[in-house]
């Protein structure tokens, strides 16, 4: 029976072992041979179902057809889940937008990233610095570039255009 389990617990342990491990990485992104997006991390660990864990963060720029920045995005860790098509982002995660000629900058402690919609997502904490405002509250579903979301409990608004800031 001991013999039974320790072969179990190895079983698991190899399934659980990456695949591939990548260090000091730049990978461009193209659609229809244009780039749409520059990803740098300094580790991944690619799994045989083609998952991967960026156990020491990324950093990712996307970019319009035009090559114009529209948004970068970085966290501390980040998952990919590729039959999924989705980006599991944790640990002091920002968001900026560049959405004509204005920045947009999400803060928050976890984030999902939907490639097939291109969406960002979370029921977590969240802090949204626009132009003129500085939103706080729980729960965002916006856009990659924050040119358009909705905040599920607003906690706070700042018009940055009024506030004395001393």
């Amino acid at each position: 029976m001991f013999l039974f389990a320790v072969t179990l617990a190895n079983e698991d342990k190899k399934e659980e072992m990456p695949l591939i491990e990548s260090t000091n990485m730049e990978v461009f992104y193209s659609e229809e041979g244009i780039v749409v997006a520059k990803m740098c991390a300094e580790s991944r660990l690619q799994y045989e179902n083609g998952n991967s864990i960026y156990p020491a963060g990324m950093y990712v720029e996307c970019y319009d057809k035009q090559k114009k920045l529209i948004a970068t995005l970085r966290a501390n860790t980040a998952y990919q889940y590729v039959d999924k098509e989705m980006w599991e982002l944790k640990g002091d995660v920002e968001v900026k937008g560049y959405h004509e000629g204005d920045q947009q900058q999400l803060n928050t402690e976890e984030l999902y990233w939907n490639l097939k919609t291109n969406k960002i997502y979370t029921d977590k904490f969240v802090r949204l610095e626009t132009g003129n405002e500085l939103l706080t509250g729980y729960g965002i579903d916006a856009i990659q570039d924050l040119s358009c979301y909705t905040m599920s409990s607003p906690q706070g608004f700042v018009n940055l255009d009024s506030a004395e800031i001393q």
